[in-house]
């Protein structure tokens, strides 16, 4: 069943910059109350859905003697098995099926018989690799007349074709862990420091543009405790504030310029992200067999999401840079009446001077790729160590796509939101919840990780969250300091 918020996330994901920014111009307790509250309940929506689809044990579905289907714990067996033990729900026995009472699930909620109209498909009965184009023997659906299962022949179906092959025995998440391959879960973990070293020499070149001196390995540092406290530290201090803070701290003379060097930072991060998904999500729009199935809309609305942001980039940039335009438009007036006029200003006084090193920021966005791939990179092996039923070329897709959802501020750490997309776009693959579940835990837990190993550099560094008058300080850094820079 679809998740209730699934339709609310992906339209949020057409249309993000009003629901997000309206709470800027609400008073100040208000917007972060109502950002807080918006935030935490798509978390619960999306993981109480996550939740209530998976399970911990093999499950298969038997046929009672109705012929209608019954999800039930196995105890033995696996998808080449001729018989199956299973534990019966209503008397706790473990009782014994044929393989022939065993059936596949359902690949859609109904079909339409050539005679009898519209009815509810429960199930079907494969032949051949599941993972390897199996052929329909017999598809399971309900009667009208009796309520009772009965087999009708694919030929007897309107229109019919196996959209998602679904297996006969769904994988527990118990399973999938004990059967996972070790040297493919490290090397999930090791390739993924190379992340950090983008990143930070991303960063390092953002910083020396603004002339800001800071040490490569200082800046590896503050990247660390920023991405430390970005994933462990809960509240009002993220880590783009303490970095922000402690770069500052670096260059006491470019204050200003230090804190915009990290938005700037993230933004360009972000850029790149957007592209990488957006592109993705094109392309599975584009080549998709039905364009009007759930899952080709779902990656369409993303796609039109990441144009819009694209363009409002290109448009902001070709503003900033063409100072002719901004007269012919006269939006140096009109900025002065807009809210936050501070942050405003230091927006556009970095972007100026950003602006004299073109290529240099050509180059930083052109490194943030490998920072992706990486990510998709692990993940496959993730996949591969679980044995995900997803080719490795469709990694690179949907990898992008539900990290950018995920990157989108709509729930903390993107939590259900994440695991909803990453299942419609996944389950075309033959993936289940399961299987879903674990390639958006591994993509989290690996970062976590490495994130994790910030915190050494936080005890050992002594470094510390700034106070509210410090983070006051920050956010009044005037932008008239960057005039000097």
């Amino acid at each position: 069943m679809q998740p209730v918020a699934f339709d609310l996330i992906a339209s949020i994901v057409a249309s993000p910059v009003p629901i997000l920014t309206i709470t800027r111009f609400m008073p100040k307790n208000t917007g972060k109350i109502i950002k807080f509250i918006l935030r935490w309940t798509i978390a619960v929506v999306g993981v109480a859905w996550v939740v209530s689809n998976i399970h911990l044990k093999d499950r298969i579905n038997v046929l009672d003697d109705n012929d209608l289907p019954v999800e039930v714990v196995l105890v033995q067996g696996d998808e080449s098995s001729q018989q199956f033990n299973y534990t019966d729900p209503k008397t706790r026995t473990t009782q014994t099926a044929s393989r022939d009472r065993v059936i596949n699930g359902p690949d859609k909620k109904s079909v339409e018989l050539l005679e009898g109209g519209k009815v509810d498909l429960l199930g079907m009965r494969l032949v051949g690799d599941i993972d390897k184009n199996p052929a329909i023997r017999d598809l399971l659906v309900r009667d009208k007349q009796t309520g009772k299962g009965r087999f009708v022949s694919p030929a007897d179906v309107k229109d019919y074709h196996l959209d998602i092959p679904q297996p006969r025995v769904e994988v527990g998440a118990m399973t999938m862990l004990r059967n996972a391959d070790g040297l493919m879960l490290v090397a999930a973990l090791a390739v993924m420091p190379l992340t950090f070293l983008f990143t930070t020499i991303r960063w390092h070149q953002l910083l020396k543009i603004l002339g800001i001196s800071i040490p490569l390995t200082r800046t590896f540092v503050i990247n660390m405790v920023g991405s430390f406290y970005n994933t462990f530290m809960l509240g009002s201090t993220g880590g783009d504030v303490l970095k922000a803070y402690y770069a500052a701290k670096q260059a006491p003379t470019r204050r200003t310029a230090a804190v915009m060097s990290v938005i700037v930072d993230r933004a360009i991060g972000l850029l790149a992200l957007v592209i990488l998904g957006g592109s993705m999500a094109s392309y599975h729009y584009a080549t998709a067999q039905d364009p009007s199935d759930p899952v080709s809309q779902r990656c369409l609305q993303v796609a039109i999401g990441a144009l819009v942001l694209l363009i409002g980039a290109l448009g902001f940039s070709i503003v900033v840079y063409w100072r002719g335009l901004r007269k012919v438009l006269r939006l140096n007036a009109l900025v002065a009446r807009v809210p936050m006029q501070t942050q405003v200003q230091k927006i556009i006084e970095v972007v100026r001077i950003y602006r004299q090193r073109p290529m240099l920021i050509f180059g930083t966005i052109m490194m943030t790729f490998p920072v992706h791939l990486t990510v998709v990179i692990s993940a496959m092996l993730a996949g591969k160590a679980f044995d995900l039923p997803i080719s490795t070329g469709y990694y690179f897709i949907v990898v992008p796509v539900v990290v950018l959802v995920g990157a989108i501020p709509l729930s903390p750490q993107g939590a259900g939101v994440m695991e909803a997309f990453a299942f419609y776009l996944t389950r075309s693959e033959g993936a289940t919840v399961n299987q879903a579940l674990a390639l958006t835990m591994s993509i989290r837990l690996v970062g976590m990780f490495w994130n994790l190993l910030g915190g050494v550099f936080v005890l050992k560094g002594g470094y510390h969250t700034p106070t509210e008058k410090e983070q006051s300080d920050l956010e009044a850094t005037p932008a008239a300091g960057l005039e000097s820079v």
